[in-house]
């Protein structure tokens, strides 16, 4: 399968090894240190210092008790003020199309909640969330392109943050995408208020 395939690869190349073995911290020194960029499945892995997150701790509440507790393939919108990479809020979106293995946000809904509800208050978009199955903890090459397709229309994004939760493990990913580097999913660190 091409998602177990990818997550060896990126286990093999990480910094921090994701292990469980016993002998973990042995084992987890043995490792090479990871390169620059990695090309994977059509896309680049970058690991280089890592961008800060910051989110309000009820957002992480509420992604992981929807998003979290759900099937695969679940998501919505991570908003914040208006001029900042803070994000204070998180929008489930009940109207996504979802399937096993895809999920497509309704961008009608939010799009209207955006400009009646949301820019008037100086709230704005900071990315999505969603769900994958199994232990795929990365962004696919569509989640790029649809990225990369937002980033597009949202000439004033410099950062898209792009998250991914791992329902069976109760876990989230944080990654984003930078405007200057869109084909690159850069792991992010997580700073809660």
């Amino acid at each position: 399968m091409e998602s177990d395939k990818i997550t060896r690869e990126l286990e093999k190349s990480t910094d921090a090894c994701r292990c469980r073995r016993a002998d973990r911290k042995e084992h987890c020194q043995d490792k090479e240190k990871p390169p620059a960029e990695k090309f994977i499945n059509n896309h680049y892995i970058q690991y280089l210092a890592m961008i800060t997150i910051k989110m309000a701790h009820q957002v992480i509440n509420d992604i992981m008790n929807s998003v979290g507790s759900l099937p695969p393939e679940r998501g919505g919108i991570l908003l914040g003020p208006v001029g900042t990479n803070e994000v204070t809020k998180f929008c489930f979106d009940q109207g996504g199309r979802c399937s096993g293995a895809s999920y497509s946000p309704d961008h009608v809904s939010l799009m209207r909640r955006m400009n009646e509800e949301w820019l008037p208050a100086g709230i704005d978009m900071k990315g999505f969330v969603h769900s994958h199955p199994g232990r795929l903890d990365w962004l696919t090459g569509g989640d790029l392109s649809y990225i990369n397709q937002l980033l597009d229309k949202n000439v004033d994004m410099e950062m898209f943050i792009a998250p991914i939760v791992i329902p069976c493990e109760f876990r989230l990913r944080p990654i984003v995408v930078l405007r200057q580097r869109p084909r690159v999913a850069q792991e992010a660190h997580l700073e809660f208020f």
